[in-house]
């Protein structure tokens, strides 16, 4: 028997961070010296700060006990936090591009709902875990769960940050599906669900007609962004446009990209794969997507392999959450869905999402280590080779 050490997880969080740094000094010199007034590496080297800030917490994260989380109090404390995180957004937080999504603490800008995103998913699978026995034998505990969860949702849509709360609800619901409800279960689960929606909608149009104002509106220019009544609207996302068609296969070499030359004003933020697809082309979209799916992979071993069934709602809620992520933020980039805001994960430029990134990693991480300790492998896998 062979014994490999295995550290992909963490590996492959730091190849991530160094591309990430590299890009975004790229897409963010020019928004720098020009619009900020600051040195050319100031992005770059905040971006640096925060992944190795997040790796430290996916070390730490990666070595807590369950126990830890897997408790009553526990999944009190994640919902509260949660619940006064966003009540305090919408009272105190500060309002950008027509949305209400961050708070200023010490003069440092911060993203709660970044955070409510891990804390939603380990209080699913705190709750799930803690409250199975209950779970099977009565409807009132899960009902009780999407309750508590429709709450947290509803406040982040009045943000508005719609984008976030679909991510928060795809994931969670992705970790009830997976907690083994029997389908009736879940059928009603979705009928529930979705009288639910019908009824809020209703609501919202009656009660705040302004959210479907001509502002949130202009997320739905992509559908024809060359329209002449859409051309302010489709601003950001027709020059997105140009950046990835001018790509092609290998990019225009590192450094070289037109757009984020003050023709994208979010170059380094959400639209960081128009960087990547006009330097790199799609040779360097390539090699970030690898990259996730070596991580989803790893995740994917505890979720079909671990006993745990904390470690296995946890991987399934990391896994849909990054790969939601992805899929609003290349989708609204390339036009295939209206724009969410959401950043592009482990790429785009901001600490907030890194750290919350890094410690979800590290969660999943923990679950790796006591899968491998279960099966008597230590920090290792077990190759077998035959004779």
């Amino acid at each position: 028997m062979h014994l490999v050490k295995n550290k992909t997880i963490p590996i492959s969080f730091l190849l991530l961070s160094l591309y990430s740094v590299i890009l975004v000094y790229s897409a963010s010199f020019q928004t720098a010296l020009v619009r900020y007034e600051v040195s050319a590496h100031y992005f770059a080297l905040r971006q640096f700060l925060f992944f190795m800030f997040g790796f430290f917490l996916l070390f730490v994260v990666s070595h807590l006990n369950e126990q830890i989380i897997v408790n009553g109090k526990a999944i009190k404390w994640m919902y509260g936090v949660s619940f006064f995180m966003l009540l305090a957004v919408l009272f105190l937080g500060v309002t950008t591009n027509s949305a209400q999504r961050w708070l200023n603490i010490f003069g440092f800008m911060f993203q709660p709902t970044e955070v409510i995103k891990l804390l939603v998913i380990l209080f699913t699978a705190t709750y799930f875990t803690y409250f199975g026995k209950q779970i099977e034998k009565s409807d009132r505990p899960l009902f009780l769960y999407l309750f508590l969860l429709l709450l947290l949702v509803g406040l982040i849509i009045l943000q508005p940050d719609l984008g976030t709360a679909g991510i928060v609800f795809i994931a969670a619901l992705s970790q009830l599906i997976a907690s083994g409800l029997s389908l009736r279960r879940i059928f009603k689960v979705i009928l529930f669900l979705v009288g639910v929606f019908l009824v809020a909608f209703l609501l919202v149009y009656l009660v705040h007609p302004d959210f479907f104002s001509s502002t949130k509106m202009a997320r739905f220019s992509y559908l024809d962004p060359f329209n002449k009544a859409n051309l302010n609207a489709s601003y950001q996302l027709r020059n997105g446009y140009y950046a990835i068609g001018s790509g092609g296969f290998w990019g225009s070499g590192f450094g070289s990209g037109i757009q984020k030359l003050g023709y994208l004003p979010e170059a380094h933020t959400d639209f960081i794969m128009t960087v990547i697809s006009e330097e790199l082309g799609a040779f360097g979209l390539f090699l970030y997507l690898s990259l996730i799916f070596i991580l989803i992979k790893q995740a994917f071993k505890v979720i079909f392999f671990s006993s745990s069934t904390f470690d296995n709602l946890v991987a399934v809620g990391v896994v849909s959450w990054i790969s939601i992520q992805i899929f609003f933020n290349l989708g609204g980039v390339s036009g295939i869905i209206p724009l969410t805001g959401v950043p592009l994960p482990f790429m785009s430029y901001g600490g907030s999402s890194i750290l919350a990134l890094g410690c979800g990693l590290g969660f999943v991480r923990a679950g790796e280590r006591r899968m491998k300790k279960q099966n008597g492998e230590g920090e290792s896998y077990a190759i077998q080779k035959k004779n």
